[in-house]
């Protein structure tokens, strides 16, 4: 590929960094201190080993699995797989809309204002607003990812180590990129930022009916869905980094 074709990106990433920095770090900062402060909470609310057990086999029911995904590690409930159960797949989600709001607000939305119509009248490359895009949200993900690494690994919490709390944060990066790379691939073949909103946001919204509907049937049926995959780390628990790379290769395609 040409170039060419990504010519002043540099200069339009500095440029994104600067209109949207106000809305990134809104974002990242509800996102941490809401995770951080539940899993804090969770601390207060289930103390004892016994607690947690109940907790396990109250979430081993359809309408649980159908919003949280499927329940691992009952054994032995410890507060890291209690938190990623109840909380992972709905942080993801919104880090998917997150990532869906960015994209297309950076690409369709910014045509359709005309503000990519003046800078093409300086030197730049036919696909220069779009990677510029991708790169900003790409390096929002993993900021992302690492804070909320480091801050559950820094509560101190026995059963939330640092790896589980990596590969915690791991999962919201890669669910927030696939669904910028949707959206990007979406803003390609809709001519109005609407269209590749409301397209974008109906693959979530089915992603997530998928899902539901594999694990409740434990039939196969969730690996479909890329928030299916995601689930699969067993984080906390298992610790797959399987379902991690195979999002982020899906998201490169």
């Amino acid at each position: 590929m040409n170039k060419s074709m990504f010519h002043n990106t540099r200069s339009y990433v500095r440029f994104i960094l600067r209109r949207e920095r106000l809305s990134i770090i809104i974002w990242i900062a509800a996102l941490f201190f809401i995770t951080v402060g539940q899993a804090q909470s969770f601390v207060d609310l289930y103390p004892t080993q016994e607690d947690r057990q109940v907790i396990a086999e109250s979430m081993d029911n359809p309408a649980m699995v159908a919003m949280m995904g499927p329940t691992y590690g009952k054994d032995n409930y410890t507060l890291g797989a209690l938190m990623s159960q109840q909380s992972l797949l709905f942080t993801a989600v919104a880090v998917a809309i997150m990532s869906i709001l960015f994209i297309n607000r950076n690409t369709r939305g910014d045509e359709e204002k005309g503000r990519i119509e003046i800078v093409r009248s300086r030197p730049t490359g036919q696909l220069f607003n779009l990677t510029a895009a991708m790169l900003v949200i790409i390096v929002v993900n993993i900021v992302i990812a690492l804070l909320m690494g480091v801050g559950l690994s820094s509560l101190g919490i026995e059963s939330m180590d640092a790896t589980g709390s990596m590969m915690y944060g791991a999962v919201l990066a890669a669910t927030g990129i696939i669904f910028a790379s949707i959206t990007a691939l979406f803003a390609q073949l809709f001519t109005s930022s609407r269209s590749t909103l409301g397209v974008s946001f109906a693959v979530l919204g089915i992603a997530y009916f998928i899902r539901a509907i594999g694990d409740i049937g434990d039939n196969g049926v969730s690996m479909i869905s890329p928030l299916g995959w995601v689930m699969r780390s067993e984080v906390y628990v298992s610790n797959h980094w399987w379902p991690i790379l195979l999002t982020i290769a899906v998201s490169v395609i």
